[in-house]
């Protein structure tokens, strides 16, 4: 992308509005959103009980505070409070919990992750996939990028214990900071890199990294912090829904992501037709 002109970039710009007028994104985002409200808890729940057997599970609350600014105040609450009562419950009902709530948190997450892929496949052009090789492929990436979370935590975990090791670590507390956030960005990278690579039933194949991706970190960045300060200032979500407010703002805040997320994708392809 050496040559990146003036006339590129309307061309760019030109083929991006080309791809988003040719889907129905607002429609693909509801599915995901809705899939997404009904895995994000069981999900916690496996999380917990998966992470306990190799570290101290409250780790994961602590980590939560990285989302307290970016989130709205409520859907935080709402996790928070979740992950408390699961970290409140014992080891026991929690493993015996792991194997029906991982069950039910990758079939959600699996449907999720299908309706994304079904976006991402038809804004790529990608041949439609069979049933089964649909459901297949949904459920490899649904695991793939749980893995990576995981992972990113153990790192999350292992760094601050290293770091102790060293002399002054104590003057190191930004460096620690410093790390939370890499594996933050880390992840959603991580996570996009893998779904604009193997969602679209396409070939070539999307690289690992992509401008569509790192638009798409920021965007969300910015739109869930707009979107918390909107809640928090002009939103009336409580007086008009009542206990559900803190629900639908979570419904809400699921859309805009996927939108998000789509959103980097046509700007791959559209930056992939100009540049072929």
């Amino acid at each position: 992308m050496a040559d990146l002109s003036l006339s590129r970039i309307v061309l760019i710009w030109r083929s991006f509005r080309d791809v988003l007028g040719k889907n129905d994104l607002d429609l693909i985002s509801a599915g995901v959103a809705f899939y997404g409200m009904f895995s994000i808890f069981p999900a916690f729940a496996a999380s917990i009980a998966m992470f306990g057997i190799v570290a101290d599970p409250v780790v994961i609350a602590e980590q939560l505070d990285l989302l307290r600014d970016v989130i709205p105040a409520d859907v935080f609450t709402l996790f928070e409070a979740q992950i408390d009562r699961l970290l409140g419950a014992g080891a026991t009902t929690l493993g015996w919990a792991s194997f029906v709530s991982l069950a039910i948190a990758l079939w959600s997450a699996r449907a999720g992750v299908g309706a994304m892929l079904r976006g991402l496949n038809a804004i790529y052009a990608g041949q439609t996939r069979s049933g089964v090789r649909h459901a297949v492929t949904a459920f490899v990436m649904t695991v793939a990028m749980i893995g990576v979370a995981l992972i990113a935590l153990v790192v999350v975990v292992a760094a601050p214990i290293a770091i102790a090791f060293v002399p002054l670590a104590s003057e190191w507390s930004g460096l620690i900071e410093l790390i939370r956030w890499a594996v933050a960005l880390f992840v959603l990278l991580a996570a996009l890199g893998i779904l604009y690579r193997y969602a679209p039933n396409t070939s070539p194949r999307s690289h690992w990294v992509t401008i569509g991706a790192f638009v798409a970190v920021c965007l969300w960045y910015i739109v869930s912090i707009a979107f918390s300060a909107y809640i928090a200032n002009f939103g009336n979500y409580n007086q008009v829904y009542g206990s559900l407010g803190a629900v639908v703002a979570l419904l809400m805040w699921f859309y805009l992501s996927a939108y998000l997320v789509l959103l980097g994708g046509a700007l791959n392809v559209a930056i992939a037709r100009t540049y072929p």
